[in-house]
């Protein structure tokens, strides 16, 4: 099922479906971890990035420049006038930042094709797992349906190849890549290509768009059907294990302090 221009981000995030936030984190932490998540909050660079994705794909229609800051009851007023009519206000700098991220998002060769006029953006696709039964969803920023191709936009510190490498390993986005398609060819879609567009917060913003390699996906694959099968099994059981030693464990000094200690012995 696909519902574009239906659901709202804040509706999509409060469905029971298990999402690619879900599996990356019991794979990156554990079951008792994610049974005790925070409730689903915004944060400013959150709603940075749902600008850059509003400017990028909406021509900005969604987003609205506010003052200098935050304070006082300006901003309070024009903060519920914004949210009565379903925009998203920001201070000027923030709105400024993210139409600039945009613009060169936009520049890009590759990336200017998330607007393709085959695009659909911020869709919420549902599906059933077929091996566990659960109710899966995704929600990526742009979906090309004729090619197949999914985008999902990364706004980092640095996109040069080494940090975006950095990136993809320490946010765990090769599970996102595989639990996209994965969601989305359940739902009935053609779906087997996943764009990265990765775009730096700071002048001069540069981008680089990126896919994960096919022996990447399918590791991810398998982690991701594991951890699927880990939150089943919770959820029949009950039991949210925390995946650390239920005993003591022992410390060792670092190799590197331990030759510091040895230099120092030598004076």
């Amino acid at each position: 099922m696909i519902t574009a221009d239906k659901m709202s981000n804040a509706e999509y995030h409060a469905t029971d479906a298990i999402s690619s936030s879900d599996v990356k984190a019991v794979f990156g932490k554990s079951l008792a971890h994610w049974k005790h998540r925070a409730a689903f909050k915004p944060t400013i660079a959150m709603s940075i990035g749902t600008a850059v994705h509003d400017f990028c794909l909406e021509d900005g229609e969604n987003t609205v420049r506010g003052g200098a800051d935050r304070r006082g009851k300006q901003w309070s007023d024009a903060f519920a006038e914004a949210e009565a009519h379903g925009k998203l206000l920001l201070t000027a700098g923030d709105y400024d930042l993210a139409r600039n991220v945009a613009d060169s998002v936009m520049f890009h060769p590759a990336g200017a094709k998330m607007a393709g006029p085959d695009t659909v953006n911020e869709a919420s696709f549902f599906a059933k797992c077929p091996m566990t039964g659960m109710d899966i969803k995704c929600r990526p920023d742009s979906y090309d349906e004729k090619s197949g191709v999914i985008f999902d936009i990364k706004t980092c510190q640095s996109s040069a190849p080494k940090d975006v490498e950095a990136d993809i390993r320490k946010y765990n986005y090769a599970l996102q890549v595989a639990w996209y398609m994965y969601v989305m060819q359940n739902a009935g879609y053609k779906a087997d290509r996943f764009v990265l567009v990765f775009v730096e917060k700071t002048a001069p913003y540069a981008v680089n768009c990126c896919e994960l390699t096919m022996e990447y996906i399918d590791w991810a694959d398998v982690q991701m059907h594991k951890a699927l099968a880990d939150i089943k099994q919770a959820n029949d059981t009950q039991v949210w294990e925390s995946g650390y030693s239920i005993g003591i464990n022992s410390v060792d000094i670092p190799p590197w302090l331990a030759q510091d200690a040895a230099s120092t012995d030598d004076f």
